[in-house]
């Protein structure tokens, strides 16, 4: 089970039961299509043949908007779930590129091996595991960790391996196929590779870019469309993160920069815990900004302290009234 999966189910702790006022802001669900449009997520489902970025390019000029971004980089022949961010939504790429990924991929090793002993070697990739990135990667070749959360071996036929694994950002799956093979005995290569889910978005969520530019196509003719629903709210972006909501009083002060006190809060998810990235909504469910919990979840319900140090504001400064 992905980490986000985890977090999503945790339950909820109250430090103090508030009211919200409904004469200023609203419920993410209750956006029109163009303020989805201006701070919104589409998922994709990439095809083969093209960069993620060229993709992401492809959606600005389509969809007209003045930025798109994607979220964590799959190679040309890579397809799968690819969240593209619309406008000021691209803003939180950063903490949906830090969710954990699935992929489904075929490897081919040199030798045929039983089904027993290639389940025995996957087994040992459990946790957590050392790789070098790749030569063609971007990023510096040096010897880093990142965990792998699950790994299923599929089907066996001859020497390729369908398998699936569930990984932390920034595991490479054509590295991993080579050290398979080390371990195996024999040399791996990857043959096929496809994302499968990105925290808690699945292949079912995505939708393929032809039917994306279609609804627009028609949402811009003034005609009947679907892009209400294929276009998300910004808060999907942190969907899988811990929550905090603050009360009404707090979010002006957290929007100018003000680091979050414990007594600015309402309610908040169990099993935080310090240094952990958590997202922080109003009780409308309106993303206010991400940033790295100071203490855990029961110590913020009890004690009177700087709860969560801020990484990034979304919300305007001027969204909610002042009430200093």
């Amino acid at each position: 089970m992905l980490p986000a999966e985890e977090n999503f189910s945790k339950g909820w702790l109250v430090r103090e039961e508030a009211e919200t006022d409904w004469s200023y802001g609203e419920r993410p669900e209750q956006r029109n299509v163009e303020e989805k449009l201006s701070n919104g997520l589409v998922l994709i489902d990439k095809p083969a043949g093209i960069k993620s970025h060229k993709l992401s390019v492809n959606i600005k000029k389509s969809l007209k908007r003045s930025k798109a971004g994607h979220s964590g980089t799959l190679d040309p022949d890579v397809t799968g779930v690819l969240p593209v961010g619309l406008d000021n939504a691209t803003k939180v790429l950063q903490a949906l590129k830090n969710a954990g990924k699935e992929y489904v991929g075929t490897m081919k090793l040199s030798k045929e091996f039983s089904k027993k002993e290639i389940d025995e070697v996957a087994e040992t990739f459990l946790g957590t595991i050392k790789q070098i990135p790749p030569e063609i990667s971007a990023v510096k070749r040096e010897e880093r960790e990142r965990e792998v959360y699950g790994i299923d071996i599929l089907d066996v036929s001859g020497r390729k391996i369908k398998f699936v694994i569930e990984c932390e950002k920034g595991f490479y799956i054509r590295v991993f196929c080579r050290q398979f093979g080390e371990k195996i005995g024999a040399e791996g290569q990857l043959e096929q590779l496809r994302r499968t889910k990105v925290g808690l978005f699945g292949e079912e969520d995505c939708f393929k870019i032809e039917e994306v530019e279609k609804q627009f196509r028609l949402y811009s003719d003034r005609k009947e469309n679907d892009l209400n629903r294929i276009i998300l709210p910004v808060e999907a972006g942190v969907k899988h993160l811990k929550k905090v909501l603050l009360k009404d009083t707090s979010v002006a002060p957290v929007c100018h920069g003000a680091a979050l006190g414990s007594m600015g809060i309402s309610k908040l998810q169990k099993d935080i815990n310090p240094g952990e990235l958590v997202a922080l909504l109003t009780l409308k469910g309106e993303l206010v900004a991400v940033g790295n919990s100071l203490m855990t979840s029961e110590k913020m319900v009890d004690k009177k302290d700087t709860a969560v140090e801020l990484k990034r504001v979304f919300m305007d400064k001027d969204f909610y009234p002042k009430k200093w």
